[in-house]
């Protein structure tokens, strides 16, 4: 009973503190580390043991990993590429940067540890801070992203690193790394056989059934298998919950199991937070105060400065670089595996245990409004007199081609709108260039021939390489709102009749923009309710004219009109059943030869001919003398089964493209 009341006491305060928390814009990661704090022993001692908890917190550690496995299938490791060598880079070179650092103060041993924890970012907070802010697209919230998936997965070898370090091992460092080795490759053949072969036949069976109770415990069972397999094999169970995961998500069952653990991963992965929060003592936190602040903006600045530089190595913009490093300085949600771990085979003291709790709650709880306001963070440093090589990035290279353009568009972002307004500029031979900011895209659609070059359009420079001051049109397709704004107000001074349209995300970004100097912002929110009511409305039956024209009036009165359109009008009309179809003329059917007044469709077939199409010509409206020939195709209005009727009789074809009746 006595764990239940605790479980009640401990929800009932976080409801409290999350959801001020919250209010307060600060993560939930954080309200759940605050709860430990204010029920454990060295709070208000509302909870005096905290093995109870320390059980659940152990199942959150496992559902967590289990998870972040489930998302990390071997195609979407592979797909990484660039964004591995960045993470892989950040790790390492925070490993030896820390390292070096506390070989002034500590050993060997606890140095690389402290270099461990130090070196992993929070996925949890930035991916929510990313996810809120609508930064997910924007170059350097994909590349965050990336550099979060890597760190996860490079858990798992700190993990089998950490024994090590300890020196719990009889045997010399060269056999115990020896022995690492083969672990880990047998750990990995193993895995690639039962995530290949043995895994996904077994949950076909399993989905046979078609019973959830007996797929769920059929996944927890996997994940307890795979956890004790690798817990017998003097490994963690944390791998084990990460390796099972990776073996379900190479199945086509990942969806379903993932959308089953998600309720028990984040139930149990609280009362981990929670736990972590128990032990930290406010006292140690208020005497140190001064040394806490101390070490976490060093850690914050030390882990700017190394992800910018690696960003920027690979070629990025130094805008680009910078966003990313604000967006990742802080130590993350695994690191508390991490210390937990390190703290049994004794690399840590608890001194130390809470000045690393100090510090990455400090850490944790700055991440959101430094990504927030990183963007005019940046603009400021761009200010300073910073060479071009670093501005536009080491990928930029001048081209020849794009500054003698004249009267042309300047597209900038290469995804599907970008990719559809170079489509339609080329099919009707109107000179454009492409402005993409990332490097393997630029690479890849060089090959193909297209017009396209590497740069942060944002930078004048490159507005004034591309030509902006002979371009007619500007059209802004990416997701960076803070680099929208700025390259809208420089495009705007350099050249101003320029027409510029941006795409927008939201309909609240409009007036802003259209403020700085866009002629034209189109949000995609509003543009997928309209194209999502014209069609609802064209199933109907709304003719098409009446469709167009209320798109026309909400477009023009900046999409207020949205919520007063109705089609009451239009419910008890029969037109809802009448269907345009275009059928082809063959050359053995009676209708060649003979003008529309001599077929009498409408009086004997029971529908209309708007419009007759020959060779590359349109006639609309065809009158009664029209003569229909050979090859023509007809574009007839009726209910469908009189058409289908008609087709047959008449030896027609309902397939445009043939006269294979």
């Amino acid at each position: 009973m006595q764990i239940l009341l605790n479980i009640l006491i401990i929800f009932s305060i976080s409801i409290a503190v999350i959801y001020l928390c919250n209010r307060l814009k600060i993560p939930t990661i954080i309200g759940l580390l605050i709860t430990g704090i204010v029920v454990g022993p060295y709070g208000l001692q509302i909870i005096k043991s905290t093995a109870d908890v320390e059980l659940l917190a152990e199942i959150g550690i496992i559902t967590l990993l289990f998870t972040i496995g489930l998302e990390l299938s071997f195609d979407e490791i592979a797909s990484l590429k660039r964004a591995i060598v960045v993470g892989v880079l950040q790790v390492s070179i925070t490993i030896v940067i820390v390292t070096g650092i506390m070989l002034i103060w500590t050993s060997f041993s606890k140095a690389i540890f402290f270099g461990f924890i130090v070196s992993l970012s929070s996925t949890a907070v930035v991916l929510k801070v990313i996810q809120e802010l609508a930064l997910s697209e924007s170059p350097h919230g994909r590349m965050s992203l990336a550099v979060l998936i890597v760190q996860d997965i490079a858990i798992v070898p700190l993990m089998l690193f950490i024994p090590l370090l300890a020196g719990v091992s009889k045997n010399s460092i060269p056999v115990e790394m020896f022995k690492l080795v083969i672990k880990g490759a047998l750990i990995v053949i193993v895995v690639i056989v039962l995530a290949r072969y043995v895994v996904p036949k077994f949950l076909f069976e399993i989905a046979k059934t078609r019973s959830r109770e007996l797929f769920v415990i059929t996944i927890v069972t996997i994940c307890l298998a795979v956890t004790s397999a690798t817990y017998t094999m003097g490994m963690s169970i944390e791998l084990g919950a990460f390796l099972a995961g990776i073996i379900i998500a190479a199945s086509e069952y990942s969806g379903q199991t993932f959308s089953s653990m998600m309720p028990f991963r984040d139930l149990f992965t609280s009362f981990f937070f929670i736990s972590i929060g128990m032990l930290l003592n406010p006292m140690v936190v208020a005497n140190d105060i001064v040394t806490i602040a101390n070490i976490s903006l060093c850690i914050i600045i030390i882990k700017i400065m190394i992800i910018t530089a690696i960003v920027l190595a690979l070629g990025y913009p130094l805008r680009i670089a910078f966003l990313t490093g604000f967006a990742l300085p802080q130590i993350g949600e695994f690191s508390f595996i991490l210390a937990q771990i390190g703290l049994s085979y004794a690399l840590l003291s608890q001194q130390e245990y809470q000045l690393f709790l100090s510090v990455t709650i400090i850490a944790m709880g700055i991440t959101p409004y430094l990504i927030k306001y990183s963007p005019s963070l940046v603009d400021m440093l761009l200010r300073l007199p910073f060479p071009d090589t670093l501005l536009n990035g080491f990928s930029y290279s001048a081209d020849e081609k794009a500054h003698a353009l004249k009267d042309h568009i300047i597209i900038v972002g290469y995804g599907i709108n970008g990719r559809n307004v170079a489509t339609a500029a080329k099919s009707i031979k109107i000179p454009y260039i492409i402005v993409e900011m990332n490097p393997e895209t630029v690479k890849k659609e060089k090959k193909e021939g297209e017009n396209i070059i590497y740069g942060d359009a944002s930078q004048e420079d490159l507005l004034h390489h591309v030509n902006i001051s002979s371009a007619r049109v500007l059209v802004i397709a990416i997701a960076d709102r803070s680099a929208i704004k700025r390259t809208i107000v420089l495009a705007r001074r350099i050249n101003p009749h320029i027409h510029i349209i941006v795409r927008a995300r939201f309909v609240g970004d409009m007036k802003e923009l259209l403020e700085l100097g866009a002629n034209e912002v189109i949000p995609e929110e509003y543009e997928t309710s309209i194209e999502i009511f014209a069609r609802v409305l064209h199933y109907y039956g709304v003719p098409r004219s009446d469709i167009e024209a209320m798109i026309e009036s909400i477009r023009a009165k900046g999409y207020a009109m949205l919520r007063k359109l109705h089609v009451d009008v239009y419910k008890d009309l029969p037109i809802a059943e009448i269907d345009m179809q275009a059928i082809r003329v063959c050359a053995n059917s009676p209708v060649a030869g003979k003008t529309i007044g001599q077929m009498q469709f409408r009086k004997v077939h029971k529908f209309s001919v708007v419009a007759i199409k020959r060779n590359d010509s349109i006639i609309t409206n065809p009158g009664a003398d029209d003569v229909i020939q050979s090859d023509d195709i007809l574009y007839v209005v009726g209910k469908r089964e009189d058409i289908l009727k008609a087709v047959k009789e008449l030896r027609l074809s309902d397939n445009a493209t043939s006269c294979q009746v």
